[in-house]
């Protein structure tokens, strides 16, 4: 009898199986890699809602009377508001009775995957403004603070501003932005931002007219923090 159209089963060569195996090894391992990473995603979802939900400071019980400084609210426009990633945001703008001087407050608390990239050094050379000085460490009343100043335009038509500012989150203040995936973790924070207009022939270390207004804000704020 004749074999010649008979067909043969495939022989499975032994490099071929090796190439099965690895394939099927390396296809379960991605599988297995996709679900860890689903869950840590769940779990730390999970522990920022957890989070977001303790109790914190309603920015809007902070007076508006600071010592010498007498506040009156303004408002930002609703764009820039809804871009900063805050949850509440309180605005206002304090002058000293006694000297006259003007600064500018913002308040935020939010989620700190959202916030920390609106810092002075991203949102200021966006809207055109020119880093002139800074950034500098400043520590009032034991609170660490950024300080930078920024300049629009040039001449007597220059805008010149002065910032100071300084998050809050894990029980304490810092003016570092960090990376990204670190803020990510952490359900919330508060931010103080103080800014005012100044001019080019002012010496700004001596009597400064943000520090000044904020060795008025910060024990006001850690009163109100602290119990929380």
């Amino acid at each position: 009898m004749s074999v010649t159209g008979l067909s043969r089963s495939p022989t499975t060569t032994p490099k071929a199986a090796t190439l099965s195996t690895y394939a099927l090894a390396a296809c379960v391992l991605l599988v297995a890699s996709g679900v860890a990473r689903g869950w840590q995603a769940r779990r730390i979802e999970n522990a920022l809602e957890t989070g977001r939900r303790v109790a914190r400071l309603d920015l809007e019980t902070v007076p508006n009377t600071l010592g010498p400084w007498r506040g009156e609210a303004f408002r930002i426009d609703e764009q820039i508001a809804r871009g900063t990633g805050a949850d509440q945001i309180v605005t206002r703008r304090y002058v000293n009775e006694n000297t006259g001087a003007v600064v500018e407050l913002i308040l935020l608390y939010g989620p700190a995957g959202e916030m920390f990239i609106h810092s002075p050094e991203i949102c200021y050379p966006s809207a055109g403004y020119e880093l002139v000085a800074g950034p500098d460490l400043k520590e009032v009343d034991t609170v660490p603070f950024r300080a930078l100043a920024y300049r629009k335009g040039e001449g007597v038509s220059s805008d010149l501003q002065e910032v100071y500012y300084s998050w809050r989150h894990g029980g304490r203040w810092s003016p570092e932005v960090g990376i990204r995936k670190r803020f990510e973790r952490i359900p919330s924070m508060y931010k103080v931002h103080v800014a005012r207009k100044a001019t080019a022939r002012e010496r700004r270390d001596i009597g400064n007219p943000c520090e000044s207004f904020l060795t008025f804000l910060m024990p006001e704020l850690r009163n109100r923090l602290e119990p929380l």
